[in-house]
């Protein structure tokens, strides 16, 4: 009986997303390698603690495309799990400005189903910051919230509508 060993590739630069790199392995050899448990037990950790949002490459690129500032007001229709609201929240969650202690913009993260919304609750208490909100509403009927700068428009720089797809898409991960 021959053992073979796979030598695993390191975690590659993703070019276009700032801090975000790509492993060679799936989720699955992740769990079942025993070899591969000390970095399991490190990336749950560090999952958990908020230092690493694991995620789809391809699910990157909304928030890239859409570029919120840290200074922008952001609305994410269609937010749960909160992969990309996590995402939008790195970036509105910087100051603004030299000299800012708190972050002036922030990521209003809406979900209509509730169960969905409530693991939106658990995956944003990770990252403890003050510039997200969490709604559970039909992105249907949310309200126009206008402010006197913006009296007829809504008072977001950056909405975010990327809504549940029928996982056609995970052919690549699952042939």
């Amino acid at each position: 009986l021959k053992v073979e060993k796979k030598i695993i590739a390191p975690a590659k630069k993703i070019k276009y997303v700032p801090h975000a790199y790509q492993l060679s392995l799936d989720r699955q050899t992740i769990r079942r390698n025993t070899s591969l448990n000390e970095f399991h037990a490190w990336l749950k950790a560090q999952t958990t603690c908020g230092h690493v949002t694991r995620q789809e490459t391809v699910s990157m690129i909304p928030p890239v495309v859409l570029a919120p500032e840290p200074h922008h007001k952001v609305l994410d229709m269609c937010a749960a799990p909160g992969s990309k609201t996590s995402q939008l929240l790195e970036l509105v969650n910087l100051p603004a400005k030299p000299g800012d202690i708190e972050p002036t913009g922030y990521v209003v993260a809406n979900d209509s189903d509730y169960k969905r919304a409530y693991m939106l609750v658990h995956q944003m208490r990770r990252i403890n910051s003050p510039a997200i909100f969490i709604s559970c509403c039909d992105a249907k009927f949310f309200p126009l919230i206008r402010s006197e700068e913006h009296p007829t428009e809504g008072i977001f720089d950056r909405v975010l509508c990327d809504v549940p797809c029928s996982g056609d898409g995970t052919a690549r991960k699952n042939p």
